[in-house]
């Protein structure tokens, strides 16, 4: 079963002040960098879709599948369907949907959601002490189904309200974290929001000495508590 994870990236970013893409996450990586690491070690092929600031991101990331979504501005579910669509010519027998704002989750949590997907299955998301996160999970079929905008909707979780997506309880506060604002940024990271080094400055050192922050649960939740923007 292939699983191919769409890390929609195509947003504004406009309470960021930067694109969330390349913003700097840990040892040297862009957020962006950090999901497509996160998603592989789960097994998935990774799809980030592009639209504002796509050229300076495909230069940070020119080992990334990336597909630019000219229509970014109808909003995130015109991103996720463009990566749908690239993830189905790419063979993919389920679809992962998650924002770059939230860079935080474990490969252990994918590799747990990807096995609870079944057959018989059609979605399904993570959720923290109640709290439904991300990435949504969703078979073939149903990721195919996203091309039928009900009542016009433009975000992905708006498209899938009324649809039934078993919930899976995770260990994980990753799932619901999402860092959308520069208080959110300085609040988790110590620093005021930062663009990753380009690529070629990246190297085992940087990546061996600097870690990212340990983040207690409550100041996660804290941010979580913002609301999932997702671009």
């Amino acid at each position: 079963m292939k699983a191919v994870a769409i890390i929609l990236a195509a947003g504004e970013a406009r309470r960021m002040g930067h694109p969330k893409a390349l913003l700097e996450h840990e040892g040297g990586k862009s957020f962006l960098q950090s999901l497509v690491s996160t998603f592989g070690k789960a097994g998935c092929s990774v799809i980030g879709v592009i639209g504002k600031d796509a050229e300076a991101v495909r230069e940070q990331h020119p080992a990334v599948h990336l597909v630019e979504n000219d229509g970014w501005q109808d909003g995130q579910l015109s991103s996720a369907v463009s990566g749908m669509e690239a993830a189905i010519e790419d063979g993919a027998d389920i679809v992962l949907f998650h924002p770059v704002d939230m860079p935080a989750l474990r490969a252990t949590t994918l590799k747990s959601l990807i096995k609870a997907m079944g057959d018989s299955v059609e979605g399904l998301r993570p959720e923290f002490e109640g709290a439904a996160g991300f990435p949504i999970v969703l078979s073939r079929s149903a990721a195919e189904r996203l091309r039928e905008k009900d009542g016009g909707a433009t975000m992905l979780e708006a498209a899938l309200r009324g649809k039934e997506l078993r919930r899976i309880p995770v260990k994980d506060p990753g799932v619901v974290v999402n860092i959308n604002t520069p208080e959110t940024y300085e609040r988790l990271f110590g620093s005021a929001p930062k663009l990753a080094p380009p690529p070629k400055r990246r190297g085992k050192k940087s990546e061996t000495t600097t870690s990212a922050p340990s983040v207690s649960a409550p100041m996660e939740m804290e941010a979580a508590s913002e609301g999932i923007s997702g671009t």
